[in-house]
């Protein structure tokens, strides 16, 4: 039987948003505060996301060699 791969999910809370970028949470809520990290409201009264492909284009825009 193939190994099945499991699905992750594409929009994440706060917490595991800063997790992933290895970052605290109120550090992420300031980045999204200035503008730096859209987020996803699906509804006035429920909690912002953040879209994992915006978490890799951040990283991917703030990659520098030295």
């Amino acid at each position: 039987m193939p190994k099945v791969s499991p699905i992750l999910p594409r929009l994440l809370r706060l917490k595991p948003a800063a997790e992933y970028l290895g970052r605290s949470p109120k550090s992420l809520r300031a980045m999204i505060q200035r503008g730096e990290l859209p987020v996803v409201k699906t509804d006035n009264h429920a909690p912002f996301h953040i879209d994992l492909r915006d978490l890799n284009e951040w990283i991917e825009n703030h990659k520098v060699t030295l």
